[in-house]
């Protein structure tokens, strides 16, 4: 790896990455408004019906795993690795954590990917907010915990760990031209010590301080949405309290959209968010 340039190329690249990110999020709004008249064909799985009005029909029958991306044993390098940055950046306490941590596995046994090590983490802050690494890391606020009851927090929970289900931000890291590199480096590393876990330190400090890997695409966010409130019976909590914390949220926005952390800039609006998850607690319901 040319170590002195890796973190400043990876930087540009990703920041690009994003910026393409963003433009795909238009195109994905434009297609959702003409959702009722144009029939959506799943080529993953061959349905050829149309499947008129259903938020969540490109998720359906997704198939997850670390295929074309680091390997599992990589993505939990990665995540450590990321984990020693946040932890540079916020201020984590224990305040709330046993709570955290007790819905945050119901909801991750009950997840499609189940046997990964989840981590869940508790960050001290007034902002209302959340995020998800690679490697299972999960980081609630001490805000959000305030605000939310036990079947809210679970809705919250289930939709971050829906984020390490699906990869998407390997997937944001695969976009990176220098992605090869940085895969050599994580399949190399041993410790924390040395030149290389140095030069990946600086990297993904970098990444962190400029939320590279929380940012998602709107598509991406609904794919969470739809993971987690399905999630949600499964791990023995009401469904209905992701409509009610989407509402709580919405709230705020009006009251006071300073305490809602920056991470739900790149969310849909709350209004779809409710109507989509309503959707699917009636289609649950009928199955």
């Amino acid at each position: 790896m040319k170590r002195a340039n890796l973190h400043l190329s990876f930087l540009i690249a990703t920041t690009a990455a994003v910026l393409c990110a963003t433009t795909a999020q238009s195109l994905t709004l434009i297609r959702s408004h003409n959702v009722a008249r144009i029939p959506a064909t799943h080529e993953r799985t061959g349905i050829t019906f149309a499947q008129y009005n259903d938020p969540y029909s490109d998720f359906r029958n997704a198939r997850y795993s670390n295929a074309g991306l680091l390997n599992e044993r990589d993505e939990m390098k990665l995540g450590t690795q990321l984990h020693r940055e946040v932890t540079k950046k916020y201020n984590l306490t224990d305040v709330g954590l046993d709570r955290v941590e007790r819905i945050g596995q119901r909801c991750a046994r009950a997840s499609l990917r189940p046997n990964m090590l989840y981590r869940f983490h508790v960050i001290q802050s007034r902002e209302i907010n959340g995020f998800s690494l690679p490697g299972g890391h999960v980081y609630i606020t001490t805000a959000l915990l305030k605000l939310a009851n036990d079947n809210e927090l679970a809705s919250v929970l289930a939709h971050e760990v829906g984020h390490v289900v699906a990869r998407h931000s390997l997937k944001t890291l695969k976009q990176s031209q220098d992605y090869n590199d940085i895969a050599k480096s994580l399949g190399e590393l041993t410790g924390v010590a040395g030149d290389l876990a140095r030069d990946l330190g600086v990297t993904l400090g970098q990444i962190v301080g400029a939320g590279l890997l929380t940012f998602h695409t709107r598509d991406e966010e609904r794919e969470a949405d739809f993971l987690g409130v399905r999630t949600l019976p499964k791990a023995g909590f009401d469904p209905q309290a992701m409509v009610t914390m989407f509402q709580k949220l919405q709230r705020i926005e009006e009251q006071n959209s300073s305490l809602l952390g920056s991470l739900f800039s790149d969310h849909p609006d709350a209004e779809e968010r409710i109507s989509n998850t309503k959707y699917e607690i009636a289609r649950m319901k009928r199955r």
